[in-house]
């Protein structure tokens, strides 16, 4: 059942990707961009435009075996900020969503910086519980079953002189 959200998920991401091909990443463009930035760094004193261009906004961060794609950074200090595949999106969304404890769009946006939270957040099951609550069809009215209920009452008297007064009885 998850991997059809997480198929329904990539396929909203897929149609987006269409529509706009600069934002989103699918895997193949990912790795290709990674041996991109490689032979532009390596490479001595032959470097094309588009190899400028990859150097001055990205980077390539070794985390073991795995090369990770990350926003260029002014120091070393800075903390970086991963770009992800497509195919990716959702791990990182889900991991993100359950950290906050099904927390909403705000607090995932302030765990993970995307704009495609929404989507996700729209295939969470446990969110869909919290948000549609089933309407009751009908109230069910059950009689007060106690000694003390109708015990004191306001009663409006008329005196002979014509003023009203209240009296509880």
């Amino acid at each position: 059942m998850a991997e059809s959200y997480e198929n329904q998920f990539n396929a909203e991401l897929f149609k987006k990707y269409e529509i706009c091909k600069k934002i989103l990443i699918p895997k193949e463009v990912y790795f290709t961009m990674i041996e991109n930035i490689k032979a532009a760094a390596g490479a001595g004193g032959t470097k094309n435009r588009h190899g400028y261009y990859l150097l001055s906004k990205f980077e390539i961060l070794q985390c073991g075996d795995v090369e990770k794609l990350i926003k260029k950074r002014a120091t070393q200090d800075e903390d970086p900020v991963y770009y992800v595949c497509i195919e990716d999106t959702y791990d990182v969304v889900k991991r993100a969503h359950t950290a906050t404890g099904h927390g909403g769009r705000d607090r995932m946006a302030k765990e993970v910086n995307k704009k495609y939270l929404e989507i996700f957040k729209s295939y969470c099951q446990e969110c869909q519980k919290k948000r549609k609550r089933p309407k009751t069809k009908g109230v069910v009215v059950r009689p007060i079953l106690t000694k003390e209920f109708a015990s004191r009452a306001q009663v409006p008297k008329i005196h002979s002189s014509g003023s009203w007064s209240i009296k509880t009885t």
